[in-house]
């Protein structure tokens, strides 16, 4: 295994001065941990499809370009929040932003037993034992309740919505990671109703493509 190599720790550092994310030297070493165990699992589990400064781009920044939210959303609670990524995979957004809110209890939910196997490695060799739970189940079998939720790339709204209702907490926010505008728009159509939104548009640096957080809360009167 290698190390993050110089030029995708120079783009990493670029992107996060972007972001205005700042990482001490141990956080530094868990994102290099990371990517090390994404090489040495990806072809035996198909967990991402890029790899070396595309995978910096497309999915470590990509996962963090919501932090300066998420630390709004942390900042204005009195208690501690619960993080919970669902259908986690790689561990995508739930690894990244665990390092970065490295006080802050994360789950990750992944049903299949392989990609649960390698969350857990993972979440090891990161030093992430003690923040970061992988639990083995499909949403339907959660029996807990979140302050956050996030995914990336795993269902559209209306085919998970009821059961991540089931599973956010009182005065909780569902936090989707989407593309387009106008996609999103689309997916929204049907949940009004029940559910209020925000869409807030993110810059991922050196990402040329649109990129949103879709945010969710519960209508106080939904069942």
């Amino acid at each position: 295994m290698t190390s993050m190599s110089e030029e995708e720790k120079t783009l990493f550092n670029k992107g996060l001065d972007e972001l205005g994310i700042t990482l001490d030297s141990k956080q530094m070493d868990q994102f290099s941990a990371y990517m090390q165990e994404i090489a040495l699992f990806n072809h035996k589990y198909r967990l991402v499809g890029a790899k070396g400064v595309d995978f910096v781009v497309k999915h470590l920044l990509d996962s963090l370009a919501p932090v300066n939210y998420f630390k709004s959303l942390v900042a204005n609670n009195a208690k501690e929040l619960r993080f919970c990524d669902v259908g986690s995979g790689a561990g995508l957004p739930g690894i990244p932003l665990a390092i970065v809110f490295n006080e802050t209890p994360f789950t990750l939910i992944e049903r299949s037993g392989r990609r649960a196997g390698f969350l857990r490695n993972a979440v090891a060799m990161c030093d992430l034992s003690l923040q970061v739970e992988v639990r083995e189940q499909d949403l339907s079998e959660v029996r807990d309740t979140f302050d956050i939720i996030t995914f990336r790339a795993f269902h559209p709204l209306a085919d998970i919505i009821t059961l991540l209702g089931m599973v956010l907490a009182e005065d909780g926010f569902v936090c989707a990671y989407k593309g387009r505008l106008e996609a999103i728009e689309e997916e929204l159509r049907g949940l009004k109703a029940a559910w209020k939104s925000e869409i807030i548009p993110l810059n991922v640096p050196f990402l040329d493509a649109s990129r949103n957080l879709c945010v969710l809360q519960k209508h106080i009167n939904m069942n």
